[in-house]
């Protein structure tokens, strides 16, 4: 499990090293599913080669933005960015929040988006 305070600010996490071993979600996995419950942001890829499946699992979750649709002829969406930034609250960029969690973007390469806080993120095998 990695925090987010210890995330490098704009860093994308789509290509990245979790607990020294390398993923590319951009280029190796097809986003199956995105699922939130009880502060859990899930969401589950599918590697494009060998069928296996991962998830990225953010924890103690609170949702700002979400912009998502459907697009004709799409099975599956593609991770462009996912990166921690700074949050805009009354003109001022906030890097924490009171909680400790880190401001997170996400954003599909067929355009959905979503922008949330969040305290870790951890890469599990399903």
């Amino acid at each position: 499990m990695i925090t987010a305070t210890s995330i490098e600010f704009f860093k994308n996490l789509a290509q990245y090293d979790y607990d020294n071993r390398y993923y590319d979600f951009h280029n190796n996995y097809n986003c199956e599913k995105l699922s939130y419950s009880n502060g859990i942001l899930l969401i589950l890829f599918k590697s494009l080669v060998g069928e296996i499946l991962l998830s990225l699992k953010f924890t103690d979750v609170k949702i700002i933005t979400l912009d998502f649709f459907n697009v004709k002829d799409v099975e599956n969406l593609t991770l462009d960015n996912l990166y921690r930034g700074r949050y805009e609250l009354n003109g001022d960029l906030i890097e924490l929040s009171e909680e400790g969690k880190g401001y997170f973007y996400l954003e599909f390469y067929e355009g959905q988006k979503l922008e949330f806080w969040a305290k870790s993120v951890d890469v599990e095998q399903e």
